[in-house]
């Protein structure tokens, strides 16, 4: 599947990405000036050194004063004492992430005349943009390897020789230094130590020379060609004169290493590092570097897909097809696109070895960047990886298991040092560096930093890459991590009531609540959020302790608890309550619907509890029907777990839709996708795209809650289809396929032995997975026994 876009890119958001987990670019296209901008993963803004636990703060660490505090305040319904108690407990900030360098190939005698067209090759994982000139046909190919761990780039030309070519690297950070040869280009850069938030909440970028405060990168880009080079060491470019075919590899190499690991600032190693992984990958033939990358790519890409129409050779022209699916409301072609893109997205900016996808996965272009671009972990990074299983792609959740545990290992220092409590927390946002105090400077909302779940919404992925791969060794990896999370929520809940445990204080992310007197907050006790999320954490230590034949006096505690934590509550207009009692929402069309967790990314509230999934059903309508794009895409997926097929449309294709105002810098407003389909939150978050991805097939298939679901939420706009590889929990995979709305054949491939309930509408029945381990058959008649 490729997808085409005509004119070189104005906007970020109009540039082609490319990555390999760890190394990313936008491909801009433009003749004239032919700009890659590369991200490398690890490129953050600070280090152990200067960020975790905020070590500038000297402010006293009171926290359990401070939070009996916040009790008695709120126990007695003051919630501004409660409010100025919480904000001794704010930490500063996670650090961002951050841009590295332009690769820019600048042509001479380029002119207006020059006619466009770029194309992303999802299957490939390659862009190619052609130039039609008054000589001929120019065209550059450009990936990036995970075999190689380089940036490859050829142009050639089908006429006459290449105009000329001035190759340049260049930082949009001031500490850049290069150096050039007829050869090569080398360029270091040191990131900024730290981003600081000043008065206005204005943010600014500090610089440290200091030993070990900042992170440092070097690029090494190495030129093979058949012409003549000339390097200009006064502005650091190579010119390349009279060539018919250029060829380029640049490599990247930073000093980071871990969370905890300070930089080493050694720029030898690094240039050895660089310079090595370049020319290793310019000794390989072009035909054999592409053919290893697009090997290692389609050994993921070609796992699993969705058909709502029948693939086409040709490339889908883009933004034609937003607007055309925005006129006709045929939402087909575009959906199935969107769902190959966010897979194309994941395998592109997450990798075993990598850190996790940011707010953007791996692509940044900006000093100061929305959120920092970094790891918002009250929704943002969760939903980043909820497509990783169902669509074939465990392996790119690895990264955020592996950093998992280094947030887990900082989170214990916050517990003890902040809560004097054991176990380990983490709050609203984190970084490379696994910040995990609560954000803020004394002044800050309590809804962005009164939110110690973080480890508990975090920890749902470890049971689902345990439930998806029936691998317990997953369980036995993660089982500190796991068990750490447990002790700290059990020690964080308190008695609200006669044998009732709840949590105080609590907010229910970002949103608020308005008081009798007018009084907006959103500090209170028991959210329905915290409640359910706790409910599950300790369900899923629980049954991990029971894999693991572990016996630990805090075992009996989750159990207990569990018995004394109060379950959703329905409010008086039939919806699942947000809040502890009824309040008057602030903001009714809110973003956040963490209130619906049970639903997704939990399950303990399916079609099967059909009043509480009608009160889900109605919390949803309460929500409105237009919001940010990730807030769209989880609607998407919470109506299509709710079994609300016209519903989960009706939200999808308000998601589909093109952006109105792409130069809209947000940070909320109407959603819809760029013109390269990057979700508009506004601006840019990727966990859309990744969320609807994995919307897009729980439409189609489910198997959580102990049912592998058939066409669940199915609208009638998609008559025809079929998913190939879709993968179940229990080790499973399906091929389905259907027509005229009614599902026709199911294969399913998993353990022999292995029994599955299969639902199809409201049928039910079991089956078995044969000694070959297969099960296959026509649905109509595996029903009708």
């Amino acid at each position: 599947m490729r997808i085409a876009l005509r004119g070189s890119a104005d906007r970020w958001t109009e540039a082609l990405p490319l990555g390999n987990g760890r190394i990313g670019a936008m491909v801009h296209g433009d003749m004239a000036a032919s700009r890659f901008q590369i991200n490398e993963d690890s490129c953050w803004t600070g280090s152990p050194a200067t960020s975790p636990g905020n070590r500038r703060d000297d402010r006293p660490r009171r926290g359990p004063e401070a939070i009996a505090e916040i009790r008695d305040a709120l126990a007695r319904g003051d919630h501004a004492a409660a409010t100025r108690a919480e904000h001794g407990l704010q930490r500063g900030y996670s650090q961002a992430y951050q841009p590295l360098a332009d690769l820019v190939l600048e042509t001479s005698g380029s002119g207006s005349e020059v006619a466009t067209r770029r194309e992303l090759d999802l299957a490939e994982a390659h862009t190619l943009t052609r130039w039609e000139t008054p000589t001929g046909t120019v065209q550059e190919q450009a990936l990036v390897s995970a075999p190689d761990q380089v940036l490859h780039l050829e142009r050639s030309a089908d006429g006459a020789p290449l105009d000329d070519i001035r190759v340049r690297l260049e930082s949009p950070h001031p500490t850049g230094s290069s150096a050039v040869s007829a050869g090569a280009l080398t360029l270091t850069v040191r990131l900024p130590s730290d981003i600081v938030r000043g008065p206005g909440k204005r943010e600014h970028l500090e610089y440290d020379d200091g030993a070990g405060r900042a992170v440092q990168a070097l690029l090494t880009v190495l030129l093979d060609h058949d012409g003549t080079a000339t390097p200009d060491e006064d502005n650091g470019t190579v010119l390349v004169h009279g060539a018919t075919r250029l060829r380029l590899v640049l490599a990247a190499a930073t000093d980071s290493r871990g969370a905890a690991e300070v930089p080493h600032g050694d720029v030898t190693r690094l240039r050895a590092e660089a310079t090595a992984a370049a020319g290793s990958a310019l000794d390989l033939p072009p035909a054999e570097l592409r053919e290893r990358h697009v090997a290692a790519h389609r050994e993921l890409w070609d796992r699993t897909r969705i058909e709502l129409v029948e693939d086409s050779p040709a490339a889908v022209e883009l933004p034609a097809l937003q607007h055309l699916t925005a006129e006709t409301g045929d939402t087909r072609l575009l959906a199935q696109l969107a769902a190959a893109y966010g897979r194309y997205l994941m395998i592109s900016s997450s990798r075993p070895g990598t850190l996790p996808a940011t707010l953007q996965g791996i692509w940044n272009e900006k000093l100061l960047p929305p959120w920092h671009c970094d790891f918002t972990t009250n929704i943002n990074l969760e939903m980043n990886y909820w497509p990783a299983e169902i669509t074939g792609l465990p392996e790119c959740r690895e990264p955020l298991l592996t950093w998992l545990s280094e947030l887990a290992r900082s989170g214990e220092r916050t517990a003890r040092d902040l809560y004097g409590l054991p176990g380990w927390t983490a709050h609203h946002n984190s970084d490379r560096w696994a910040f995990s105090a609560p954000v803020g400077d004394g002044a800050f909302d309590p809804v962005w930093s009164m939110w110690p779940l973080a480890g508990a919404w975090l920890c749902r992925h470890v049971r689902e890459a345990w439930e998806f791969s029936g691998d317990d060794e997953i369980l036995r990896r993660m089982w500190p991590v796991l068990e750490g999370a447990a002790r700290f929520l059990d020690a964080w809940l308190v008695e609200v009531g006669p044998g009732v445990l709840g949590t105080s204080p609590s907010t229910s992310p970002e949103n608020r609540f308005r008081l009798p007197d007018g009084t907006v907050t959103g500090l209170t006790t028991s959210t329905t959020a915290d409640l359910a999320m706790i409910r599950d954490h300790f369900r899923t230590t629980l049954d991990a302790a029971e894999v693991l034949g572990i016996e630990d006096p805090l075992l009996p505690r989750l159990r207990s608890a569990l018995e004394r934590i109060p379950t959703e509550r329905v409010d008086p207009e039939g919806r699942i309550s947000e809040w502890e009692t009824d309040r008057e929402d602030e903001d009714p069309h809110h973003r956040h619907q963490t209130h619906l967790y049970s639903v997704l990314p939990g399950d303990a509230i399916t079609p099967e509890q059909p009043e509480l999934a009608d009160a889900a059903r109605r919390s949803l309508e309460g929500r409105g029907a237009e919001s940010t794009g990730w807030s769209l895409a989880w609607r998407v997926g919470l109506r299509a777990r709710l079994g609300d097929g016209r519903e989960a449309h009706h939200a999808l294709r308000n998601f589909l839709a093109p952006i109105e105002d792409p130069d809209a810098p947000g940070p909320h407003g109407r959603a819809g996708l760029y013109a390269n389909l990057f979700c508009a939150h506004p601006p840019f978050q990727i966990d859309g795209n990744f969320g609807i991805t994995s919307a897009v097939y729980e439409m189609v298939v489910q198997s959580h809650g102990g049912l592998v679901r058939l066409l669940p939420a199915l609208p009638a706009e998609w008559p025809e289809g079929r998913v190939l590889g879709v993968r179940l929990r229990g080790g499973l995979t399906l091929d389905l396929r259907w027509s005229r709305g009614e599902a026709t054949e199911l294969t399913m491939s998993g353990p022999a032995g292995r029994e599955v309930t299969l639902s199809y509408g409201a049928r039910s029945t079991r089956v078995r997975i044969g000694q070959e381990g297969v099960f296959a058959g026509d649905v109509s008649e595996i029903f009708a026994g």
